[in-house]
């Protein structure tokens, strides 16, 4: 899924430029599998509907679904889809534009709104979850357990005040994890998250975990990348073993580039899809690195390189842009007519 940018969102001044991204973007995953694209109004459609024809997108693959946004990153206010026994918890999360930094009641109801447009609700039940979590904050592995960022939780819930072993067990309740490995760290600079796990640390599969890393003492975030690499090692598997780490260099940038200005970058912001991965690039001198490091890691995928320096621009990336839907809580017949 995909929530295009539009003017009245903050890509407002920006839209030819960021519309470029997003095209190569849909047309990349359409290669693999279906697209939701989330439009805001009809003259809005019918230019994405205009612009990925134009680009020869595999239109088959694109469906169109109106739900008014007041921004675009649809992995923190998106919902988290949970498989039980039966059938699949729809988790809506409350969200809060990262501590309340942008206008966000639009995005705080989306998920509501995507489960009565798009929903099989005979295959999964709707669930409001009492806590703010963002989506980026959150990578899980196929055993039940999760990667978080708990600064970033406590950062973005101001009046939580509870313990950090209180906060896991929430964060296991309304989860449904087994096991939380909750880092504490610091954003990287340009991050205004907080903090997410997904410019930082995620899982590759149940064993092994890439992480973002610098062997430079002048980047400006080398100390917090080493306290993220002193952390990670204090995780053990469910088997109780030490995890295959492996870190992935974060792109160089000028040292003349003020604090202020920072981006922030991250190859750990990547997005896995159907029989292949997608890995953020840079323009960077790391770019290729970062594309033979992931192609060592996922034998079995098509690894696929996207410039997402544009989505920097509002401090985000490819995972941050995306959200994924298991095809079972679809509604197959809403789905089609959503053209």
């Amino acid at each position: 899924m995909l929530v295009w940018p539009h003017r009245y969102s903050d890509w407002s001044s920006t839209l030819d430029v960021i519309s470029a991204t997003y095209i190569e973007l849909a047309k990349v995953i359409a290669e693999h599998q279906h697209v939701i694209i989330i439009y805001y109004d009809h003259e809005h459609r019918d230019m994405i509907n205009t612009v990925c024809a134009k680009a020869e997108c595999n239109m088959d693959r694109i469906r169109l679904l109106q739900i008014e946004t007041n921004d675009t990153w649809v992995r923190d206010y998106g919902p988290q889809l949970l498989l039980g026994n039966q059938e699949y918890q729809y988790v809506d999360l409350e969200f809060n534009a990262w501590g309340e930094q942008y206008p966000y009641r639009l995005d705080n109801l989306f998920a509501e709104s995507l489960f009565y447009h798009l929903a099989d609700q005979s295959n999964c039940t709707y669930y409001r979850a009492p806590i703010v979590i963002e989506g980026g904050n959150l990578d899980f592995d196929s055993n039940a357990s999760l990667l978080i960022n708990l600064a970033c939780v406590m950062r973005n819930n101001p009046t939580l005040k509870i313990s950090k072993d209180e906060l896991i067990e929430v964060i296991k309740q309304e989860l449904s994890v087994k096991r939380v490995l909750g880092i504490e760290l610091d954003p990287l600079l340009g991050d205004d998250t907080g903090g997410h796990i997904d410019t930082l640390a995620r899982f590759i599969n149940d064993d092994t975990i890439v992480y973002a890393h610098s062997q430079n003492k002048n980047d400006p975030n080398y100390a917090t990348l080493k306290q993220l690499h002193e952390q990670l090692t204090q995780f053990k598997t469910g088997k109780g073993k030490a995890y295959r780490l492996v870190p992935i260099n974060n792109p160089v940038y000028d040292s003349d580039i003020s604090e202020e200005d920072y981006p922030p970058a991250s190859y750990i912001n990547f997005l896995f899809i159907n029989d292949a991965v997608i890995v953020p690039l840079y323009d960077n001198n790391k770019d290729a690195d970062a594309l033979k490091k992931f192609s060592d890691l996922c034998p079995d995928r098509k690894v696929i390189g996207v410039n997402a320096n544009a989505l920097l621009d509002q401090f985000g990336s490819l995972h941050c842009a995306t959200l994924h839907i298991p095809e079972k809580v679809l509604n197959e017949s809403r789905l089609s007519s959503a053209k």
